[in-house]
Order: C-alpha cells, then sequence, then structure tokens
C-alpha cells in the first residue's frame, strides 16, 4: 500500500457537515508574509533609493543596507 496525498483530507470516522468549523492550516498564511515584506522593500528600493527597513523601520539605502540596525538585503 502506499500513500497519496490529496487537498481535500480524509473524512474516514468523521461526518461531513458538521457545525465545527475546519482548523486553520498550518501553511496557509492569514497575512502578509515575510517574501511580501521583503518584495516590497526592493520594490520601493528599485523606485525611491530609499525604503524602511523590514527589520527595524530605519532607513535602508539603495545598496541594501539598513542605518538603523545594519540588516542587509542581498
Amino acid at each position: 500500500m502506499s500513500a497519496v496525498a490529496t487537498r481535500e483530507p480524509s473524512v474516514r470516522g468523521t461526518e461531513r457537515g458538521t457545525a465545527e468549523p475546519p482548523a486553520p492550516r498550518l501553511f496557509d498564511p492569514q497575512g502578509p508574509t515575510l517574501e511580501d515584506a521583503i518584495l516590497a522593500t526592493w520594490r520601493e528600493l528599485a523606485s525611491a533609493d530609499r525604503a524602511s527597513c523590514p527589520v527595524c523601520w530605519g532607513e535602508m539605502t539603495r545598496v541594501g543596507v539598513c542605518s538603523g540596525c545594519g540588516a542587509e538585503l542581498s
């Protein structure tokens, strides 16, 4: 017997249509992700030469280095 990954969880042992809402999935983002924040910072740097640091909200320059905390984008 082999395992098969499916989008729908198995309903064996439970009934569909119960009043309980489904549990949140582990890997479904519920808001902005780290990737969203980094990409927004890159876009801001490309268009304005300056951006808010995604770590400390200090000023980040076009070279991708934060003057406040020293974080770097590379």
